[in-house]
């Protein structure tokens, strides 16, 4: 029984691994086209915009498909839409047809992909995965996802320099069709809740805001992620601007940023692999890593030395993981099923406008306030947090893994407490 789980989790991580590889280096890829093609602002922020607001448009909706249909097959469906696009955009570059409109269409097709195709994703681990291991496959796959951060520029970069543009297109097309071919291997039991007898998708979603409502520890933890996602702004938008204004302008520096941040989460989540079935409270953990990160980045504020910097930088991307891994498992095992693609829905929402929505905030504020000044005050409210979320004990008792039934294995999740 055993290894019949594991067979599936190895064959799940691996064709999303794959298929994420693809879209990393075409996304890399464009971004660097648009960058030196155009070297223009005012064309990066449409680029920006076409790869942002899609997804976030359509997140609320692909939370109830996410519920109302199966979730394998809206995956699945998600990535051959992608793939079709590129393929098509792919030949057009081939045939001289290549405008940079086309480029931005592509983008927001691609964010409508991810879009639909992430509720379903996270809330299909939990119908493969016993409750008491989500924790280390979740750490496993942060692992892997960072490894994807380190390999995909290389591969972009170099397919880029040498082959064009169109190339990594085939890339996505090929490593899409792969993803897929695997997905439909694999054996999901199905998770359909359908809808009531007249309920529309806009009911479906307001009776998801509702059961977040009335589930005081996932309001209470959603509120939380909301928060800290908007204080994310200065450590990772503007700290290469910090690197630059405080260290130098040389590449390397900016280099040497990204990979001790990228290494560092590699660790985290390998650290969370070997260890996760052995964390009893999740929210503990997810707290303990939120104040390391609060203080990491409020340490970071003060560096003066650019070695010194790079070490907390790496400790910060240690701690990502044990964030990001104690959200979404205490997600996957507290949410009731019927909920689950709407409850991810609006995770997706949150991480989708965080970003660009501290960005506003930040970003204009770095020409008045330096970056420093920003880390040390953000990293202290974040610890603060921290700090005070422990007071809250619904939301610490959700951390509990759930009750073993008889017979020993973790029952898969059925309930959440409300």
């Amino acid at each position: 029984m055993q290894d019949k789980w594991i067979r599936r989790v190895a064959l799940y991580l691996s064709g999303q691994t794959i298929s994420l590889f693809g879209s990393m280096v075409v996304q890399f890829a464009i971004s660097w086209h648009v960058t030196l093609s155009t070297k223009n602002g005012a064309q990066m922020t449409i680029m920006t915009l076409c790869g942002f607001l899609p997804q976030l448009v359509i997140a609320p909706f692909a939370g109830v498909w996410a519920d109302r249909h199966d979730r394998r097959r809206m995956i699945v469906w998600a990535d051959a839409m992608i793939a079709l696009s590129t393929a098509i955009l792919a030949v057009l570059f081939m045939r001289g047809c290549d405008h940079l409109w086309l480029l931005y269409v592509i983008s927001a097709i691609r964010s409508l992909g991810n879009g639909i195709q992430q509720p379903a994703v996270s809330a299909l681990l939990p119908d493969i995965v016993p409750s008491e291991h989500l924790m280390r496959v979740n750490g496993i796959n942060a692992s892997i996802q960072s490894v994807m951060m380190l390999a995909a520029p290389a591969a972009a970069g170099m397919l880029y320099a040498r082959m064009g543009l169109q190339s990594t297109f085939w890339v996505d097309v090929a490593t899409a069709a792969v993803g897929i071919g695997i997905l439909m291997m694999l054996s999901v039991p199905t998770r359909v809740a359908p809808a009531a007898e007249g309920a529309s998708v806009t009911g479906d979603m307001m009776g998801g805001l509702g059961y977040v409502k009335r589930t005081r520890w996932l309001s209470q933890l959603i509120l939380f992620y909301l928060v800290y996602a908007l204080m994310f702004g200065p450590v990772v938008l503007l700290t290469p601007l910090m690197v630059a204004r405080s260290f130098g302008e040389e590449a390397w520096r900016l280099t040497a940023h990204e990979m001790v941040f990228a290494v560092g989460s590699l660790l985290g989540g390998a650290a969370i692999g070997f260890i996760g079935d052995k964390v009893r409270n999740r929210i503990h953990l997810l707290l303990l890593g939120s104040a390391a990160f609060g203080l990491a980045t409020l340490v970071m504020g003060f560096s003066r030395d650019f070695l010194f910097y790079l070490i907390v930088m790496g400790f910060s991307g240690l701690t990502m993981p044990l964030i990001n891994t104690g959200v979404m498992t205490v997600l996957q095992q507290k949410i009731a099923p019927e909920f689950m693609g709407r409850v991810f829905g609006l995770i997706s929402i949150i991480g989708s406008a965080a970003i660009p929505l501290s960005m506003t905030i930040f970003g204009p504020l770095a020409d008045v306030v330096s970056v420093e000044t920003q880390l040390i005050a953000t990293g202290a409210l974040m610890t603060a947090i921290a700090g005070y979320m422990t007071r809250f004990p619904e939301l610490i008792e959700a951390g509990e893994p759930l009750p073993a039934p008889e017979g020993g294995e973790a029952a898969p999740n059925k309930s959440a407490p409300t």
